[in-house]
Parts: C-alpha cells; structure tokens; sequence
C-alpha cells in the first residue's frame, strides 16, 4: 500500500510540474487560432483541461501568458547562442557565420516563432504595451547578444565602428523580410533560404569588416 500511496503522490507530482507547459501548448494553440485579442483564458483553460483558476496560479494575467509562451520558445535559442559566444574562440566573422547559421535553422525556419511574429505584427497597434514587452523580453536581448558579437569584434580589430555597428537592427533586419515573404507568399513564390542566407552573411560581412572574410 505504501508503495501504490507514493506512486500516486510522484505521479501527481509529475503532472503538478507539467501542467505550465500544458497551458503553454494550449495557449499557443489557441492565440494562433484566434489572435490575441479573440483570445480569453476560459478557451486556454478549456484547451488545457484545467481550471481557469489553475492558470492563475502559474500566471498573473493574459499579457503575462503570453510572453511567457513567446519566452518558452525562444529561451533554449537565446541561451544556446550565449553559449556560443562565451566559448567561441576564433574569429568573428567564423563566430558571424556559426551565429547566423545557427539562427536560420533554429529561428527563421520555425513555424511556430514566425507564428507569434505575424501575432504581434497583427495586435501591437492595439496592444502596444505586449509589443514593449516583447521588446524588453525577447527583442531585446537578441539584440545585446548580436552587440557583445560586434564589440567583440572591434576589440580584437577585426571590426570598424561605422553606422552599422551603431544600428544593430540593421544586421538582423533581412530576417524579418523573410518572416514577412512567408507570411504573405508562402509557396506561391517560395524564396531559396540556401541562396538567402549566403547573401545575408555576405552583406553583413562585406558590411562589419574593414578586410575582406568572404572565405571566413
């Protein structure tokens, strides 16, 4: 009896620690479907199999689900390409490349994030304050990432300041022309991720570097 009596209790344990990312599932499922707005927290709580009350226990409103979902899919990214940076030892135009390789495979071909992308595009001007708070949260710091990449780079005088290294967002934006191109076109006129990427890195290169690293 002792050991069917610890069964039970490790297996609501394990459910008890399951359920945030159930409603993180849910959540996504249902503001894709419905965008943020049409959303409520009756549909995510119907989707999740708990109580609207439950949700609250693991989160302070709907805004707060929201990013946190945004931040659920985005956080093994973030660190990862933390990771990278600290223990990357060769140039900067190799740790560019492994970065943006990194990035395409793992960012701009995920349907999901291109999800909460076209989400976000759709409600900011409603929902302004979600918008900042992707910017604090998600936006941001990608952004300090790809300018501790940039810094590095001037330090080791591989990198000439210029307006670039002052315009982060300038690097990253192609990424966003693409979430855009598939968003709009999708297969009726599929761009070639292979070709669009080597001319990326290119430009950034071409761009960032006072010689030339086109075999970096």
């Amino acid at each position: 009896m002792t050991d069917l009596g610890e069964t039970r209790v490790d297996s609501r344990r394990r459910r008890k620690a399951e359920r945030p990312g159930e409603i993180l599932e849910a959540a996504f499922l249902e503001f894709s479907r419905n965008g943020y707005a049409a959303t409520t927290l009756d549909q995510i709580a119907e989707r999740a199999g708990v109580t609207k009350g439950t949700i609250y226990v693991y989160f302070e409103n709907k805004e707060h689900l929201f990013i946190s979902m945004v931040r659920e899919l985005t956080k093994a990214t973030l660190d990862t390409m933390q990771d990278m940076l600290v223990r990357h030892e060769g140039s900067t135009a190799e740790l560019l490349r492994e970065a943006f390789r990194y990035i395409y495979a793992r960012i701009v071909e995920d349907r999901r994030r291109r999800e909460v992308a076209r989400m976000l595009i759709a409600e900011a001007p409603r929902f302004p304050e979600l918008a900042d708070r992707y910017r604090e949260e998600i936006h941001g710091p990608c952004l300090e990432l790809l300018d501790q990449v940039i810094r590095r780079g001037i330090h080791r005088g591989e990198i000439r300041p210029s307006a670039i290294t002052d315009c982060p967002q300038v690097i990253i934006a192609p990424i966003a022309q693409v979430d855009l191109w598939i968003m709009m076109y999708d297969d009726r006129q599929p761009l070639d991720l292979k070709a669009y990427f080597d001319a990326h890195v290119e430009l950034v290169l071409n761009g960032l570097f006072a010689r030339a690293h086109g075999t970096a």
